[in-house]
Parts: structure tokens; sequence; C-alpha cells
């Protein structure tokens, strides 16, 4: 883990770095915060309740970390198929886009020109400017 602090949930991931300069009063309470259920084999020790909380701490990132794409694959195929249902109402046939030059496309459907995209370096707040054509 990194040295910085992690947040998921409602929950904050504290490092090996942090734990070891907590007293061992505020990681028994670390260890109730988090619902901490691995057994700490010695309760005198410092490094015992570190070991314990780390190692719970891991055990949770791993099963988000193995959640999180599939999740993350449903919504993006969601947001795709809208994305696509949308554009064909918008525009039925395929757009065609037009590079001007590297910061300058413009999209066609058909021959008509629906939108243009370009880069502004006069603008402090909106680099890239959307124009779209008002007369579909």
């Amino acid at each position: 883990m990194s040295i910085k602090t992690l947040s998921i949930m409602t929950h904050i991931i504290y490092t090996t770095q942090q734990l070891q300069l907590k007293s061992i009063a505020r990681l028994k309470q670390i260890y109730s915060e988090i619902g901490c259920t691995v057994e700490v084999s010695d309760k005198r020790c410092k490094d015992a309740w570190i070991s314990a909380i780390v190692n719970y701490q891991a055990s949770k990132v791993q099963k988000l970390t193995l959640a999180a794409p599939d999740e993350q694959a449903l919504a993006q195929g969601e947001l795709d198929s809208y994305i696509a249902t949308q554009a064909q109402a918008v525009a039925p046939e395929p757009l065609r886009i037009v590079e001007i030059s590297f910061d300058h496309h413009e999209y066609y459907a058909g021959n008509q020109l629906i939108a243009s995209i370009s880069h502004d370096d006069n603008h402090l707040t909106q680099r890239w400017v959307v124009s779209a054509n008002r007369w579909l």
C-alpha cells in the first residue's frame, strides 16, 4: 500500500507506517471502528494489532478490486447502449468525422454539418469549443 491514506466506503485504509505511529489504545479503537474480524494473536503487542488491521483491510480491498470491473463493465455497456440509441435517433446515418486540423474536427450526418469541435487558446476556462448546427 502507498503511504497516503485512502478511503473506501466509509472507512479509512491505514498504511502500516501510519499504524506504527498509533498507540495500542488507538489501534484497538481503529480495529473496532472498521469492524475488523481478524484475530489478534497477542493483545498486548502493538505489532499484533497492526498486523490484524492491515490483513483485514487487505481482504476488503481485494474483494472490492475483484467486484469493481464487473460492475464497471456493466455500467459502461449500459452507457454505450444509451449513447448508440440516442445517436441513432439524432443521426440515423453514420456520422462522418472530418479532421480539419489536429485541434479542429467537424461532424457530418450525410452532407449536413451537425457539429464542430475546436480548441481555443484565447479562453482561460473552456479551451474546447463545441458548436452544434441548430438548423437540423
